[in-house]
């Protein structure tokens, strides 16, 4: 099963694009913030991993450069 990790500040869209991928057979955690976004993306190791661009304190860009250490280390 893919695992994928959604992440977004806006709870209404982190709820519906969750609930539909696991609806799909999808394994689903989601973040927040940045901050949790890394902690999860640790643990969980996500094969996808969807990112708001627009968000307080860290961005999604700054989100991405941060996981990419994370996420490319799966083997």
């Amino acid at each position: 099963m893919n695992k994928i990790l959604i992440i977004d500040d806006d709870e209404f869209l982190l709820d519906m694009y969750s609930a539909k991928f696991k609806e799909a057979g999808f394994d689903v955690e989601s973040a927040k913030n940045g901050r949790e976004a890394i902690e999860k993306a640790q643990k969980f190791i996500p094969d996808i991993i969807l990112v708001d661009i627009v968000m307080p304190n860290m961005d999604g860009f700054e989100i991405i450069k941060s996981l990419r250490g994370i996420v490319g280390k799966k083997t």
